[in-house]
């Protein structure tokens, strides 16, 4: 257990720097060709890397490092704008295209995981029904016997209860109660119990 959470530690760490490292490659690509040559896209590669192998958190993150480190290359290579508020808006708008497709790679993986997921359980669940048919088209084949006083069923030289051989056998999940008729009886037995013993004849003359 130690070993498989140093394993996603570690795994974690080689994430980080790989986004950092290509993050820092656009950024210097960005800056030596200047402000009239776009790198916008290529900004999509760290948070992508980010949104595949890492949480919303770091998604965000990612994007606002991103956003900033832009502006501050974007202003550094010379671009002059006629107010400080075209750069905050520019940065603004690479912050939300940059965290709006790193969410949605995010929510595609976590989909991906998802239905790999329901595929496993499905496949289980498949295994799981054919040994239990297989299971039940073994003992249609054979002769079942039934204690003809106790109701007890023989299962491989084993008596058992009739309960317990639907519940290991057919993997049936019982629960008790109490039929019409039981009930009916079981009234009865309690009016003989409560009902006075009949006086003798003659008594009280």
């Amino acid at each position: 257990m130690i070993q498989v959470e140093r394993e996603h530690k570690y795994f974690r760490m080689k994430v980080v720097l790989a986004t950092g490292a290509s993050m820092a490659l656009v950024l210097y690509l960005d800056y030596i060709t200047g402000y009239d040559l776009h790198f916008f896209v290529f900004y999509f590669i760290p948070v992508s890397l980010c949104a595949w192998h890492l949480g919303r958190v770091s998604v965000v993150a990612t994007a606002v490092v991103s956003a900033m480190a832009w502006g501050y290359v974007d202003n550094f290579s010379g671009h002059h704008y006629p107010s400080e508020w075209y750069l905050i808006w520019n940065s603004c708008i690479h912050f939300a295209s940059i965290a709006i497709l790193g969410l949605v790679v995010q929510r595609l993986r976590a989909s991906l995981i998802e239905v790999k997921k329901e595929r496993e359980e499905l496949a289980e669940a498949l295994v799981e029904l054919q040994r239990s048919t297989e299971k039940i088209q073994k003992m249609q084949s054979q002769l079942q016997v039934v204690c003809a006083w106790s109701n007890r069923v023989k299962v491989e030289g084993k008596w058992m209860s009739m309960e317990k051989f639907l519940e290991t056998q057919l993997g049936m999940t019982l629960s008790h109660g109490m039929s019409p008729e039981a009930v009916e009886e079981f009234k009865r037995e309690i009016e003989k119990i409560n009902k006075p013993p009949a006086s003798p004849a003659g008594e009280g003359h």
